[in-house]
């Protein structure tokens, strides 16, 4: 099921901007259960992205382009990571959701079989509100989160690099802002 919103269904970050980043820069306290929600909705998003980005990885047979995809995957489960330190911290659900993972399955299909660039281009496009959602995360988020919240946002950032570096025609280098970014 896909949102529009980007590639996080709505049942997964189901939130408008509005809605969790108010105009006023009040900080979330880190008890709260709304903050503690969305970091639990973004740790989802995250099992969600490893799944859909390795079905994408294992449909392609031109091996670059599938070797691409594979780090992409790699960047997701490196996130992943992060985000399930940041919930346990918050005494969350650490449970990977399969409800999470089969959305990510399924959103897969929606990407497997496109044209190289048309996939770059719809990629590409999807991930600005979803970097818009984490950055507000971030904005908000109580100091000792914010340095895993920094890289829940930068990678999506690094993501959208590399499919505008392919755009771009760049495709030789396009995986090194992930690859700085996991170094």
């Amino acid at each position: 099921m896909h949102s529009g919103r980007g590639y996080l269904p709505a049942m997964v970050f189901g939130m408008l901007e509005e809605d969790y980043c108010p105009r006023r820069r009040n900080r979330i306290t880190r008890m709260t259960d709304d903050y503690r929600k969305q970091v639990e909705a973004a740790y989802q998003g995250e099992v969600y992205g490893e799944a859909m980005y390795r079905a994408i990885a294992d449909s392609i047979s031109d091996p670059g382009q599938a070797n691409k995809w594979a780090v992409l995957t790699r960047l997701e489960t490196r996130t992943k990571a992060d985000m399930l330190a940041v919930v346990g911290r918050l005494g969350g659900d650490t449970r990977e959701h399969a409800a999470s993972r089969e959305r990510g399955l399924q959103e897969a299909q929606r990407y497997i079989g496109l044209p190289w660039m048309e996939l770059m281009e719809l990629f590409s496009r999807e991930l600005d509100p979803v970097i818009a959602e984490y950055a507000c995360l971030e904005r908000n988020c109580p100091p000792e989160d914010a340095a895993a919240l920094g890289r829940l946002t930068r990678h999506e950032v690094v993501a959208k690099q590399f499919c505008e570096l392919e755009l771009q025609g760049l495709g030789e280098g396009s995986l090194e802002p992930i690859l700085e970014f996991l170094a």
